[in-house]
């Protein structure tokens, strides 16, 4: 079994010169589509979630299988995965 914590992409908290200075991380979902591709949406809409074989919603830590962690892996979000 693997931990799998999707990728993050940093985000300013506003547009103004105070606020604009500090980002935050905000997680990317992950979806599988049925032919066993990866891609990523930073917001994915009811139909790209309903059409994917596997969604890992972004900010979340999800628990997959070794043979799911290796696909991932070979999908280049290695550095997402932690055994457990």
């Amino acid at each position: 079994m693997y931990q799998f914590t999707t990728p993050t992409v940093d985000y300013p908290l506003g547009s103004d010169r105070l606020f604009g200075r500090y980002r935050y991380p905000v997680g990317v979902t992950v979806l599988k589509n049925p032919d066993g591709s990866y891609y990523t949406q930073h917001i994915p809409s009811e139909d790209q979630m309903t059409a994917a074989a596997t969604v890992y919603l972004g900010g979340h830590v999800h628990l997959v299988s070794d043979s799911e962690a290796a696909a991932l892996s070979a999908a280049g979000y290695g550095a997402g995965l932690v055994a457990i």
